[in-house]
């Protein structure tokens, strides 16, 4: 386990937010993966987020990155409820005070997976 987490959102983290159901009625809390890098999180009121999801069979799987609560450095209170899939090719921006929740930092080795598919699917 992490110690606590610092004040600026940190690029890699892990962190929840609530989304709308497509009706708009209800909202759901779910992970998200923070790819902006940090000197940008602190002085914007956005984040640049790719998706996590549970559905391990959804997507491009060829640009899927397989995430467990081992692959991250949890923070005191975080967890992931659910083996998951990053989804690096789903990219959005976020206000901050979306955030819900921060779950902790991705491990050494599974932000190089996820920097490895990046590349491959940006060419970055």
């Amino acid at each position: 386990m992490s110690p606590d987490p610092p004040k600026v959102i940190q690029q890699w983290e892990v962190v929840t937010m609530d989304f709308p159901f497509t009706d708009k009625t209800q909202k759901k809390t779910r992970p998200v993966l923070v790819i902006s890098n940090t000197d940008f999180n602190r002085i914007s009121n956005s984040l640049v987020v790719v998706q996590i999801s549970t559905n391990l069979n959804s997507g491009l799987r060829e640009y899927n990155v397989e995430l467990t609560e081992e692959d991250i450095n949890l923070y005191p209170r975080g967890y992931l409820k659910k083996k998951s899939i990053i989804k690096p090719y789903i990219v959005f921006s976020v206000a901050k005070g979306m955030v819900r929740a921060r779950v902790g930092l991705l491990s050494s080795e599974k932000v190089e997976d996820v920097k490895r598919v990046i590349w491959k699917l940006y060419r970055l």
